[in-house]
């Protein structure tokens, strides 16, 4: 962590929330970036039938974005990674972990996706995203969070705001999934590890471990929005989905704030490290952490 320069914050995160249920009921009712026909890794012929080499199409599109992120240093790369990470791991447990429909899980895995690359190349195109994926875009681009920070934003904005709307729009199209399955992909999540990866690449103060109960229960929550989505008259859904969004962007406000450098402080030391990495191979091999 290096003294801060002349850059500053850069951003401001809560100033969107000041925008009120009102705006976002609108966003939810008119949604610009909603999924197109024929758009996106979800709508190949492997993804929709739920094979499971749609995954390797999903890895494929994940690391398309991750590869440039990681040649530069970019803040976004932190939970980029991550979820490439996550990705593999379910690839490689999805025939050994007993799910009841394997397929509906993997089509799941696919249009999540979709809802993640559908935000990044949005906001990296100037166009509106949702509120918790600006404040994690934004911050990122201002370089003002920790690394953990980064990851714990892009989670956040991806569970607790995407969550909801993919497993209802898998429910709309006649694919929906379990309740036991959704529980049981938490029993994968505990198993992947990528925070000796990021802090041997990215960040030497990235923190050791993966406790997913935190990740647990906002899925659950996810579970739950999802289940009063379906209960919802149309006029409700719309008040419900505004809801979600709020909420998502609250929490993402509260984690930038509790996660930014301290003042004095800034991503220098963190940027320089990388830089000097760059070269470095990645690996998921949660071993020989720096120093260790």
């Amino acid at each position: 962590m290096g003294k801060r320069g002349s850059r500053g914050t850069g951003v401001q995160v809560t100033g969107g929330l000041l925008w009120g249920l009102p705006l976002l009921l609108v966003v939810w009712a008119g949604d610009g970036h909603a999924k197109q026909p024929n758009e996106g890794v979800s709508e190949s012929r492997e993804c929709r039938r739920g094979d499971i080499r749609c995954v390797s199409q999903v890895i494929r599109e994940m690391e398309r974005r991750f590869e440039p992120l990681a040649e530069s240093c970019d803040h976004d790369v932190i939970f980029a990674l991550v979820y490439l990470r996550t990705t593999e791991k379910y690839r490689d447990t999805a025939g050994t972990l007993g799910y009841e429909d394997v397929a509906s899980v993997t089509r799941e895995d696919s249009l999540f996706a979709d809802y993640y690359f559908r935000a990044f190349d949005a906001y990296h195109r100037g166009r509106p995203v949702p509120p918790a994926w600006q404040i994690a875009f934004d911050t990122a681009r201002a370089r003002t969070q920790s690394a953990a920070g980064n990851a714990l934003l892009g989670i956040s904005a991806h569970i607790q705001r995407d969550l909801p709307f993919v497993l209802f729009e898998l429910y709309t199209e006649g694919h929906p999934v379990s309740h036991a399955d959704h529980t049981l992909v938490d029993k994968f999540l505990a198993e992947v590890d990528v925070a000796g990866e990021l802090a041997r690449r990215f960040d030497p103060t990235y923190p050791a471990g993966n406790d997913v109960t935190l990740v647990a229960a906002w899925r659950e929550t996810a579970w739950q929005n999802f289940e009063r989505l379906v209960a919802a008259s149309p006029v409700e859904r719309v008040a419900i989905a505004a809801e979600i969004e709020y909420r998502a962007a609250a929490a993402a406000a509260g984690f930038a704030a509790g996660t930014a450098y301290p003042p004095g402080t800034d991503s220098t030391e963190r940027d320089a490290y990388c830089q000097a990495h760059a070269e470095a191979p990645l690996s998921p091999d949660p071993g020989g952490r720096p120093g260790g």
